[in-house]
């Protein structure tokens, strides 16, 4: 009897129950018109979870798969020895060897000349298990650089532009030239290669009382590194300056520049702030690692029914999105998950920042400079004349932004945009606050998706207690904290006709929250309660974030 010819991808795909029919047909429709990989069409759709597509491609290739693999499982000096670029590019990392056999990880086990290439350089051949280039791409960035001398490390970082052409034109005072000796711009070097090691969004170099003093953000909290000698913070400081291209002898202003940096094939934005405080000039370093792959909407952890209604949102030919929530609650990566979802070749997306922070594939992406008056407002009176289908608003903060954006999605205009509210009922309130006329606010707004960071259990030392509560004492991999990453929680309100024509009436924050409750709709600390159950937080985080709200 004859061999039965194997399955296609979307054969398996469908048989799993991993995306709908018409889903498959939409994605080989757009294969064929463009090109490309249909299994890399569908997870950058966000139709198929990457895991889930690579599981099922080693099946139809014949290799075991590995979902995911911890550092401490890795071969240090095997992967120190071996070029980190190459391995990046091809999606390769190597585990362990014995005498007999190298065993290696692979998003690409039938790409036979990176294989062979590295069976040849070790001499021995190779075991082959598939993993998805994430989860390769996140070991490689976790794990490059353990094994070697910092100071290995850090000779490698550069900064980008002629800093010392810089510094033989400025001389201002002494502490100059000690900012521009080799063990400052060593330190300085040392503390951006630990953040970044670290995980770190922010570098804190602070001046009181009790000396200089060095934090770390990390998983949106604060941690103590460093206390260097009081002496070193004015040199520190202007070394910083130098880099960001500020005036270094300017102390009683803010300042703000940026600097970029690379070390290997990582390229790190660095956004700089200095202000002046009571014991010396107080910096915040922002790291924004521009290698670092953006997140989908559900690795950023919505639930199903959330995505569904969020999905819905974002599909409607016009109307305006907001999403809420203080600073650093992940606002900007929602809307960049929201436009990789309706990026296609037939919708003109424009987006408005301050500043780019990813580049998004398939959108034109716009900085505002309002130093010379090129504002959000401005920006989006320029766009309307660049016939956009899409339209985002990197943050509604006065009134003239708020009015143009209600301009723009009464013109026909899908506009997403964020502002700063506590919860999803208020933002409607909030535009009204802005002068923006209710009945305006009630015809165009369609949804507000409330959001939280809460840190996440570390997944290599959590443990489940006998109450069914989980715990995580703390390992090499999480720093000893207990928590590796984080993860959101949300809150979606889509405005139908009845809180449209409360907002229309102008209808009090309590009467809207009144309207909302009785719906029975989630809020964050039920979204809460749940990643809690699922062990992928704890109840102290989910209170930490939602002001007490109940969490289990």
């Amino acid at each position: 009897m004859a061999t039965p010819p194997p399955r296609r991808l979307g054969e398996l795909l469908l048989a799993q129950g991993a995306l709908p029919p018409a889903a498959l047909e939409e994605a080989l429709a757009r294969q064929a018109a463009e090109g490309g990989r249909l299994g890399e069409r569908l997870v950058a759709d966000g139709t198929v979870d990457e895991e889930v597509l690579y599981r099922t491609l080693a099946g139809q290739w014949g290799f075991d798969f590995l979902p995911r693999l911890a550092a401490k499982d890795i071969d240090q000096r095997l992967l120190d020895s071996l070029p980190i670029e190459h391995l990046r590019r091809h999606r390769l990392l190597p585990v362990h060897e014995t005498a007999e056999s190298l065993y290696v990880v692979t998003a690409e086990p039938l790409a036979c000349g990176p294989l062979d290439e590295l069976a040849l350089a070790r001499g021995r051949p190779l075991h082959v298990t598939v993993m998805p280039p994430a989860a390769i791409l996140e070991i490689l960035n976790e794990t490059w650089g353990k094994g070697r001398p910092s100071e290995e490390i850090i000779d490698t970082l550069t900064v980008e532009g002629n800093l010392e052409d810089q510094l033989e034109k400025i001389q201002v005072e002494d502490v100059l030239a000690s900012a521009n000796k080799a063990p400052v711009v060593k330190f300085v070097n040392t503390l951006i290669f630990q953040a970044l090691r670290e995980r770190a969004s922010d570098i804190h170099l602070e001046l009181g009382t009790d000396g200089f003093r060095i934090r770390f953000r990390i998983d949106g909290v604060l941690n103590d590194r460093f206390a260097p000698p009081r002496t070193l913070h004015a040199p520190v400081t202007s070394r910083v300056k130098i880099m960001a291209a500020l005036d270094i002898a300017e102390r009683r202003l803010p300042q703000d520049g940026k600097i970029r940096v690379r070390f290997g094939e990582r390229e790190v934005d660095i956004r700089v702030s200095c202000v002046p405080s009571a014991h010396g000039e107080r910096v915040v370093l922002r790291l924004l690692d521009r290698k670092t792959e953006l997140l989908t909407l559900e690795q950023m952890g919505m639930e199903p029914a959330t995505l569904a209604g969020f999905d819905r949102l974002i599909r409607r030919p016009n109307g305006i999105l907001l999403v809420t929530g203080p600073t650093g609650s992940g606002k900007t990566t929602t809307l960049y998950g929201a436009i990789m979802r309706v990026i296609s070749p037939g919708v003109n997306i424009i987006t408005l920042e301050d500043p780019v922070e990813y580049e998004l594939a398939g959108a034109s992406q716009i900085p505002v400079k309002p130093k010379i008056g090129f504002t959000f407002a401005a920006g989006l009176r320029s766009i309307l004349r660049q016939d956009p289908d899409v339209i985002m608003v990197g943050e509604i903060r006065d009134e003239e932004t708020a009015t143009m954006a209600i301009q723009a999605s009464l013109t026909g205009h899908l506009v997403f945009s964020t502002l700063h509210t506590n919860d999803a009922a208020s933002a409607a309130v909030r535009l009204v606050d802005m002068k923006v006329e209710p009945y305006l606010v009630a015809s165009t707004l369609i949804g507000v998706l409330a959001q939280r960071l809460v840190r996440r259990l570390c997944a290599g030392c959590r443990r489940a207690g006998p109450d069914g509560s989980w715990t995580a004492p703390g390992c090499d991999r999480c720093g000893r904290s207990g928590y590796a990453g984080r993860i959101g929680l949300f809150e979606l309100l889509e405005i139908d006709d009845e809180l449209s024509a409360l907002i229309g009436r102008q209808a009090s924050l309590d009467g809207i929250r009144a309207a909302v409750r009785s719906r029975g709709l989630p809020v964050l600390a039920d979204d809460g309660r749940r990643k809690v159950q699922a062990g992928l937080t704890t109840r102290e985080e989910v209170d930490r974030v939602c002001a007490g709200g109940e969490a289990g």
